[in-house]
């Protein structure tokens, strides 16, 4: 997927054109969920799969998934394939190789889940399609896309899609009935920075910098056991739950004590544009807990605190558990890509390091 962004200060030049857009305001959210007493936890390492060994050598990395019975598939995307380990980390089997016939992956392919059905699903955008596996490897079919997508669920014999583009009436959820059949879209943008849009509509080609910023902010999707649908974007912190019509049924903004939207300063020189952004807070995932919790695991703008919000699938806040991020070595320039917690309280992280291998590593979550 491009890289899942794990933003820093960023200066970037692009040489452009000139063209344009009309926006109009994106609703603001319609409730704010109160701050919470923050709760200390702490994390056990119980194991960890990435090293130079033959079949851990992982290359660029953009996912993994969890099934029921503890396995982890991790989308090795560089080496175009999926490895898949035992719950204790031990190397099962691999599937997927390079290449553009049925089951074969690109080296961008986003992402992998797994969905209610039991099969293994791969987003890869740059071949326009998505791949189901079984639970075994095997490649069973494909489903053509014409868009970009970032995520997938499926529920009562619905897929739903969702993605970014800093496009004027853009929806990010798509109704995909059968798979690779889209039917219709709803829902509405958040902007990750309030006004982001209006600006880079008078900015010198505007279409490189939607291009951007969809690469830049990974959005996600979790259907209850209702079929509606909650989603979410890595940043600003912002849940909206839909029906399965696409009505918005609630939107939370919620109170983390500090700014989770990405503003950036943009400056034009002459055909040349750069962009200052601060360090951003991140949202790294949604996982559902049980049949009546979603778990948001996100870190602060500095990425030295790490927290889980725990809601009910109302999206009432019940609680918020807070620790150091001593999931990852700052020394060594490592940064947590996505975070998955399983009903057991396991939380597995995929952290990547710009000296050593990237790996996945499954902790114990203790909470005090």
């Amino acid at each position: 997927m491009f890289i899942k962004p794990r933003f820093k200060t960023l200066v970037i030049f692009i040489s452009v054109l000139t063209t344009g857009y009309i926006w109009s305001d994106i609703p603001e959210s319609n409730e704010r969920s109160p701050k919470t007493a923050e709760r200390p936890m702490r994390a056990e390492l119980v194991m960890k799969i990435g090293s130079d060994k033959e079949n851990e050598d992982f290359f660029n990395p953009r996912g993994f998934a969890v099934d029921q019975n503890g396995r982890i598939f991790v989308l090795d995307t560089g080496n175009s394939r999926i490895q898949c380990f035992s719950r204790d980390g031990k190397y099962q089997f691999s599937f997927g190789r390079r290449g553009q016939g049925p089951g074969e992956l690109s080296q961008d392919a986003l992402n992998i889940r797994i969905l209610e059905d039991g099969n293994i699903y791969v987003i890869d955008n740059p071949q326009h399609r998505i791949n189901v596996y079984s639970s075994e490897g095997q490649f069973m079919r494909s489903g053509k896309t014409a868009e970009y997508y970032d995520d997938i669920v499926l529920t009562n014999g619905t897929y739903y899609l969702s993605s970014i583009l800093l496009k004027e009436n853009h929806k990010p959820i798509s109704v995909s009935r059968p798979l690779g059949k889209i039917v219709c879209s709803f829902g509405f943008l958040v902007e990750p920075a309030i006004g982001l849009i209006k600006e880079i509509e008078n900015l010198p080609n505007p279409e490189a910098w939607t291009s951007f910023y969809r690469s830049c902010n990974f959005t996600n999707i979790i259907a209850d056991r209702n079929g509606e649908i909650i989603s979410s974007q890595e940043f600003p912190y912002r849940l909206i739950k839909y029906n399965s019509e696409g009505r918005v049924l609630k939107d939370v903004l919620p109170e983390t004590g500090f700014d989770t939207y990405g503003h950036v300063h943009f400056t034009v020189k002459k055909d040349d544009v750069s962009v200052d952004g601060p360090k951003l807070a991140r949202v790294l995932d949604m996982s559902k807990k049980g049949s009546d919790q979603l778990v948001v695991p996100f870190l602060n703008p500095e990425k030295n605190l790490f927290f889980i919000d725990i809601y009910d699938l109302d999206l009432n806040l019940q609680a918020r558990h807070k620790m150091p991020n001593t999931f990852v070595d700052d020394t060594t320039e490592e940064s947590l890509l996505q975070v998955i917690i399983d009903n057991s309280g396991s939380l597995y992280g995929l952290i990547l390091s710009e000296e050593g291998p990237a790996r996945v590593a499954k902790f114990r979550l203790i909470y005090d």
